[in-house]
């Protein structure tokens, strides 16, 4: 591991941390945290209630140990569930359940990638997909999207080595909100295919907010359109519950090493102690995994917030998916314009955290009227600045 370069990751991680806890110190309760998704409100009680419930009605065999990849009950529903919505034969051996989507990507990119090989990494992307790939060696090529923030395969080609393995994208994109269409996922395939010798590389497809597509915009799984691809899912993100780390891996059917994958999965997660999901909340994952959130409400604050922002000449992303709004900074600077809201109480993340420069992040996070004293203060910064 290079200690400078990880210290070159970890350095806006942590500066924007201490921003954070600072922010929340000054202003107390008055503080309108729009920077990490923590909902303060509901948008579907039912997760809840069946949680409250299976607790209610626990034994102690309920509660024992999980194997290593989850219980074994628990992989065949949500192979079920995976296989109506990506249109593939999952088996519940191809399911392997993770302590949150965060450890699943730790550990698919432990088990599967080897010095020297290189990741192209698709920008934006979540925060910490560069530090897990130095912290394992892994070298990387962060590849920017398009001006609509979709996947540049043209880009992509140019930047693809001998020494090319695996490709990272989000679906739909995090934290942009943006949904990649069917052909834009064929023209990634169809790449990757042209590069399969000696051995095909592996796309690994981060849908942690696969299930918050708000709007009716179909979200094509990229897994359905190349075979070699890892699935990454998170329950927590999908029903609000993000605490309780509840995710998984799926490995494609169509995986030329499929078994191999899995065992390699298997191990990883003893060998790095990433122990599956609490037994619990595989039972909630299982409970719900044929259950799709309802986000009628979720639809309404995404429309009331992206006028209240227009109102004030603040353009958001056209997008259709995930809690988040993402827009343009009004100076070049994020962090400085993050920090100024800050000053003012109101928490955003700057797109710098997202490997890229002069945007920023509203997580919804509030309904009325709170959340529209915040949107307003970013509406009046904005101007000012």
């Amino acid at each position: 591991m290079n200690a400078v370069a990880h210290e070159q990751l970890l350095r806006p991680l942590e500066e924007f941390t201490r921003l954070h806890l600072d922010t929340l110190r000054r202003f107390g309760g008055r503080a309108l945290d729009l920077s990490f998704p923590n909902p303060q409100f509901l948008s579907d009680p039912r997760p809840y209630d069946v949680l409250a419930t299976l607790a209610a009605q626990a034994r102690p065999l309920d509660l024992r140990y999980s194997p290593f990849g989850g219980f074994t009950p628990v992989r065949r529903r949500v192979a079920a569930a995976l296989a109506k919505q990506h249109g593939l034969p999952y088996a519940w051996s191809d399911i392997v359940m993770t302590p949150g989507a965060t450890a699943a990507l730790r550990v698919a990119l432990n088990s599967l990638f080897s010095p020297p090989d290189r990741i192209i990494l698709v920008t934006p992307c979540w925060m910490d997909y560069p530090l897990y790939l130095q912290d394992l060696g892994l070298a990387f090529d962060l590849v920017p999207t398009t001006g609509d923030k979709h996947i540049d395969v043209e880009a992509i080609a140019k930047a693809w080595t001998p020494e090319t393995r695996g490709v990272v994208i989000a679906q739909p994109g995090s934290p942009t909100g943006v949904i990649h269409d069917a052909a834009e996922l064929q023209q990634l395939a169809a790449l990757m295919r042209r590069h399969s010798t000696p051995t095909p590389p592996l796309l690994i497809a981060d849908e942690a907010h696969a299930q918050q597509v708000w709007d009716q915009t179909p979200c094509p799984a990229p897994a359905a359109h190349y075979p070699h691809t890892l699935t990454v899912r998170s329950f927590g993100k999908a029903w609000d519950m993000q605490g309780q780390r509840t995710g998984c891996l799926a490995v494609s059917p169509h995986l030329g090493i499929r078994h191999q994958a899995i065992e390699h999965l298997v191990r990883t997660m003893r060998v790095t102690g990433h122990c599956a999901p609490t037994a619990l909340t595989q039972q909630l994952a299982a409970t719900l995994s044929d259950t799709a959130p309802d986000l009628t409400g979720l639809a309404g604050l995404q429309g009331h917030a992206r006028q209240r922002l227009l109102h004030h000449g603040v353009i958001p992303l056209d997008t259709h998916a995930t809690r988040f709004l993402y827009a343009r900074c009004p100076v070049p600077d994020d962090r400085a314009f993050t920090s100024q809201l800050a000053e003012r109480g109101v928490l955003v993340m700057p797109s710098s955290l997202f490997h890229e420069t002069g945007w920023f992040r509203i997580a919804l996070n509030f309904g009325t009227p709170e959340l529209d004293r915040a949107l307003d203060i970013i509406g009046e910064e904005y101007i000012r600045a």
